[in-house]
Formats: C-alpha cells, structure tokens, sequence
C-alpha cells in the first residue's frame, strides 16, 4: 500500500471532500494491513500525520477564520474530519502491538554480561521449522534534544529445527564462533506464539524493546 508522506492534504485538488476520500482509501488500506497483522509502515505513518495536523489544528485555532481566506477554511474542514479517524486507526494499531508486545517469551541463553549493547537475539516464530539469528547493537545518540538510542539488527543466520534438539546453548556457541569479536555475549531469545510479519511487525516490536529488555536482563527473571 501507498506511504501516508508529510503534507498528504496538500497533493491533488485543493478540496475538502477529495482529501477527504484520499483518507478514507488509505484508511480502507491501513485496516487491511492490521487484519494481515502488518504494523509497519503504516502505524507509524499514522502517528507523523497525526501529529502533524494536531500543531495545525492549534495554528489554526488562533486565527480568525471570519477575516482569513477560504483555503484555511478548507484545511480546518480537512483537519476536523482526519483528526478522529486518525485517532481511530492508531488505537486499532497500538492495540494489536500491544497484543503482539505482551505475547512474546523472552528468556535468556548463557551468562548475563556487564556490557550489553551488542549481542545476539534468537528468534522463533510459532511452530516454525527454523530459528533466525540476529546481531544486535545499540548505540546512544547525543544531541541538543537529548538522548536518543539507534538499534540495529543484522541476520546471521537461520537454523533448522534440529538445532534446537541440541539446545540453544549450542546455537549460541556457533553464532559466538562466528562473531569472534563478541567473545561473551549477551544472547536473548524471543519466541512468539504466532507466525507474524518479520519485517512488517516482530522486528520493529524487538527493536523498541531490545534496550528495556538488555537493561533489565539481570533482574527481570530470565531463564
């Protein structure tokens, strides 16, 4: 489906009731993708474009609409008529990430390290044949608006289903031996219940909790 970009009531007629079927199509396109439980790109498309006409709903409300030209008119009428049905469809999605979100088992394999911004994170999806393993890194950012965490996460490989019949102690040792320059590392092991969307879903959810899920790992109860 198409992207909901920066300015989207900008594009085509200058028209209240056109931009208003535009969002009415891609909204049709949003709950799709959620009832195929695929977050991303769109929820997050969805939270920029609210946000985005929220700081102009309030510009506009500071004006005088009686003495301003006809357009305004139009980008009030365009922002009153988004605003909820926006509203509506991130609540949809937040909640099917939180469903997603609390889902997840989370344990780990092998010791508990001091540093922990690299590391490996095994995945399993439901009753998959294959285990993935992902690198992770996490960098902190600094900048005037404050701290900010960039997270990555590389595949290294996948593993059928026999690996795990020599535990995951034993996929540990083989991505260790892979990535010497990581002799110790932190390897968290994430499993959900459901066949989900990689990309569109259970790596962006991963990504977000990966340093909440590093910094608690030695007091949260891990296994």
């Amino acid at each position: 489906m198409h992207r909901l970009r920066p300015g989207w009531f900008l594009e085509g007629l200058w028209d209240a009731e056109y931009q208003q079927y535009r969002l009415l199509a891609y909204l049709q396109g949003v709950y799709r993708s959620f009832l195929a439980q695929k977050l991303y790109p769109p929820l997050s498309d969805l939270i920029a474009s609210y946000a985005e006409l929220a700081k102009l709903a309030e510009s506009v409300q500071q004006m005088n609409l009686s003495e301003t030209p006809l357009a305004l008119s139009t980008l009030e009428e365009i922002i009153e008529f988004a605003l909820p049905r926006l509203q509506s469809a991130i609540e949809e999605g937040k909640s099917l990430y939180e469903t997603i979100a609390q889902a997840l088992q989370v344990h780990i394999v092998g010791i508990i390290p001091l540093y922990r911004d690299e590391g490996y994170m095994l995945l399993r999806r439901g009753a998959e044949s294959v285990i993935r393993g992902y690198r992770y890194e996490i960098r902190h950012l600094y900048s005037p608006e404050g701290q900010q965490v960039a997270i990555r996460l590389s595949l290294v490989g996948e593993y059928p289903n026999s690996w795990l019949g020599w535990g995951l102690q034993r996929v540990r040792e083989e991505l260790i031996r892979q990535g010497s320059d990581l002799p110790v590392p932190l390897t968290l092991v994430v499993e959900s219940p459901w066949v989900l969307p990689l990309e569109e879903t259970l790596l962006p959810i991963i990504q977000r909790a990966l340093p909440r899920w590093t910094q608690e790992a030695s007091h949260m109860g891990f296994s």
